[in-house]
């Protein structure tokens, strides 16, 4: 699985756990990891750039993914700008998602202008809400976090007043990944809680931005406390986990437990302060469930536009079921009759296309297969699916013209469509499809 962000926080001095009403002392971080911050490359250009001109009066701009917001207070600006917004790939320690370009670059506002990031409950599922922030990127390459932001967890907004133009991101400073999914028994669910330095005591006042602190990556040399549904280490009922670190590896049961989802908990015995706040022993959650066998339904469909002024569709259904040893069986296959609409139309040049419905279709599997494609230790997995037809054939239409023969069009043998489908099956998902222009096919877990 990609891992969605980048790496780890400060813990300072002797760290402290405190589960079940007992204290337990964890190492310190190593002394050889610097508490310095590392410059990292500057992100590349993704997607559209979105542009517009604001003036003295004010504005607001978004960018084309509608993740990023400016808004430009009247006399933000002491001309008319041309202001822009380009997603970039995100190099920030523990950026979520997308970072941001703002252009003119350097550009320096005389009022504040208001920074808006958009972020997915997912985002917020994987963390705390008092644990999220917003940094930018310097000239040499170091990302620093603003102190002066709110965060909106209901409207799931995370806003700063900023005064200039640079490379801009959300971030975590602690976040566990994967945040939820699903999981077979037997099978092996690897974690990590990934973590970025910044505590309040190395805030210090920046005129373009109030108070900063840099985001500092560290290696993964401290310990954390796994559990399962609240059981250290977890047992066979519940799943067992091993590793004591950011990493974690949990394996499933051999049956679905009675409380499921698992709830497999990491406690971070970090005491640092941050944003105003001071954080101890925080715990983050992954929400996993467990399962004997997928049963999906599956709809396929297939439209033909090339017959203008035709809508051609043909559909099927089917039930795809990938049981605990990977085997995967298709069955409760429905092959529908298509359909054309119009079903007849007259051309300018006096001829009258009438569609013939044949009861068979482009699709009418009567068959499929499957194989579940899976790496070990990776919750993400693929599904590819093959099928077989019979009988199937192309549109048929009748055209009549004034004065000339009858003709018949179409009605074609055909191989029938599609061939094969290949899903990529993401963790926490639930709903899936594909869609080459013509064969479109949606999968939903039961």
């Amino acid at each position: 699985m990609v891992m969605k962000k980048i790496l780890p926080l400060l813990l300072t001095g002797t760290i402290v756990l405190i589960l079940s009403g007992c204290k337990k002392n964890i190492d310190a971080l190593s002394s050889s990891i610097p508490d310095i911050a590392l410059p990292t490359a500057v992100g590349t250009p993704i997607g559209a750039i979105t542009s517009k001109t604001i003036g003295k009066t004010g504005g607001s701009i978004a960018s084309a993914d509608g993740n990023a917001e400016l808004i430009f207070p009247a006399g933000a600006l002491n001309d008319t700008t041309d202001i822009s917004i380009q997603a970039i790939t995100n190099n920030a320690p523990n950026g979520i998602a997308n970072a941001y370009r703002f252009l003119p670059e350097g550009i320096k506002f005389l009022q504040p202008v208001t920074l808006k990031f958009h972020y997915k409950a997912e985002d917020l599922a994987a963390t705390l809400g008092d644990l999220m922030g917003i940094a930018f990127q310097d000239s040499t390459g170091i990302w620093y976090r603003v102190n002066n932001f709110t965060n909106d967890t209901v409207n799931k907004i995370i806003s700063a007043p900023i005064r200039h133009f640079t490379d801009w991101t959300p971030f975590e400073v602690l976040y566990i990944n994967p945040e939820f999914g699903n999981v077979k028994v037997n099978l092996i669910w690897n974690l990590e809680v990934y973590a970025v330095s910044t505590d309040d005591g190395k805030l210090k006042f920046d005129p373009d931005n109030d108070e900063v602190a840099p985001l500092i990556r560290l290696g993964n040399n401290h310990k954390v406390v796994w559990s399962a549904n609240g059981i250290v280490n977890g047992n066979t009922t519940v799943g067992t986990l091993t590793g004591s670190s950011l990493i974690g590896s949990f394996k499933a049961p051999a049956k679905v437990p009675s409380q499921n989802p698992v709830a497999i908990s990491a406690l971070v015995g970090a005491t640092f302060k941050y944003h105003g706040k001071t954080f101890d022993n925080t715990t983050l959650i992954s929400n996993v469930n467990i399962v004997d066998k997928q049963k999906y339904d599956l709809v396929i469909y297939v439209v033909e536009k090339d017959a203008v002024p035709f809508n051609y569709e043909d559909s099927a259904t089917m039930t795809v079921t990938v049981d605990a040893n990977d085997s995967v069986t298709v069955s409760d296959i429905n092959n529908f009759h298509p359909f054309c609409t119009p079903p007849s139309v007259t051309t300018t040049d006096g001829c009258t296309s009438t569609w013939v419905q044949d009861g068979i279709g482009e699709i009418n599997i009567t068959s499929g297969t499957g194989q579940a494609v899976r790496d070990s230790g990776d919750p993400s997995w693929s599904l590819l699916l093959r099928f077989t037809h019979t009988g199937a054939v192309s549109p048929k239409f009748h055209r009549v013209c004034s004065g000339g023969d009858d003709e018949i069009l179409g009605g074609y043998p055909i191989a029938g469509v599609p061939d094969f489908l290949y899903f990529d099956l993401l963790p926490g998902r639930t709903h899936f499809h594909t869609d080459d222009g013509q064969s479109y096919a949606f999968l939903d877990l039961q």
